[in-house]
């Protein structure tokens, strides 16, 4: 069975499809289950929804909340099935909207003081109609001829092993806690998120955790604690350790599995809708997921 848990559409504040091109895709790539999971918003779970299920696809509601682990680290926390009405994640999208645009100026100054870069905010704003300005800004940076001779930026430049998606890898690379690039996003808190989606009747699995919680079982034991449901283990960001390490410790601690391939469109060109490192049958991942999903 051909699945893909983890995507985004034009409603996510860097995703670039609609439902139906979405659908589409989906349908051309020979995929039975579905879950359009963008960013702090289910705006448009319920068009995609009705569309596919016209090609016979099953679409998962589902959204990835923004969060921050123990007030510094960005984690994205998956819900599935969780009421489409919901109070507190209805304002979600509003929360992450504002905080990009206070963030975006104080990345901008960082960006400014450490590379000695101009940088005109309005301008890459504008340029971003309305998507996060952050790809847009990475994207100018990394063309400009002085981006050349930085070290720091020599890894994501064209051709380089962590150019694709550039900004994407720059900020997961050099922008968390502890380096002078790090900006505080503010977002809701990882252990209330937990909490919150399962309050409105969702699944709470943790997305593509990368190297935030690798090897790190006292953190995951706090998100154990805390009611967390699954793994998102099989995902385009991780090396072969890492899912691993993942998918014994989800079946150490009975925590479901789930497998996305984070499907953005340009803004991730080398991610594949159903695609994400799967090297085995993942039927009885998605079954234990529906599995719980009814209940």
């Amino acid at each position: 069975m051909k699945f893909d848990l983890h995507m985004h559409s034009d409603a996510s504040s860097d995703g670039q499809l609609t439902p139906a091109e979405l659908v589409a895709m989906a349908k051309d790539t020979g995929l039975e289950t579905i879950a359009l999971s963008d960013h702090d918003t289910m705006e448009n779970v319920e068009e995609m929804t009705e569309l596919a299920a016209k090609e016979g696809i099953r679409v998962i509601p589902a959204i990835e909340v923004s969060t921050l682990f123990h007030g510094e680290y960005s984690v994205h926390l998956l819900s599935y099935g969780a009421d489409l009405n919901d109070p507190w994640l209805s304002t979600l999208g509003k929360r992450a909207d504002d905080s990009i645009r206070n963030s975006f100026h104080k990345r901008c100054e960082k960006l400014i003081a450490k590379y000695g870069l101009e940088i005109d905010e309005e301008d890459i704003i504008a340029r971003a109609n309305g998507k996060n300005p952050w790809f847009t800004l990475m994207d100018d940076i990394f063309a400009r001829p002085e981006a050349q001779e930085i070290e720091d930026f020599q890894d994501y430049l064209p051709g380089g092993r962590r150019s694709s998606p550039a900004p994407v890898n720059f900020y997961w690379d050099r922008c968390q806690p502890g380096s002078d690039l790090y900006v505080r996003v503010e977002s809701p808190d990882l252990i209330e998120s937990i909490r919150r989606v399962h309050e409105a009747g969702g699944t709470a699995v943790l997305a593509h955790p990368f190297n935030t919680f690798y090897k790190k079982e006292d953190d995951l034991q706090e998100l154990l604690d805390a009611g967390l449901d699954g793994i998102e283990v099989y995902s385009n960001y991780h090396s072969p350790e890492q899912i691993d390490w993942y998918r014994d410790y989800a079946e150490k601690h009975n925590l479901l599995i789930t497998c996305g391939s984070d499907f953005h469109g340009e803004k991730k060109p080398d991610i594949r809708m159903g695609e994400y490192h799967l090297d085995r049958d993942g039927t009885p991942y998605l079954q234990a997921l529906l599995a719980a999903l009814e209940k």
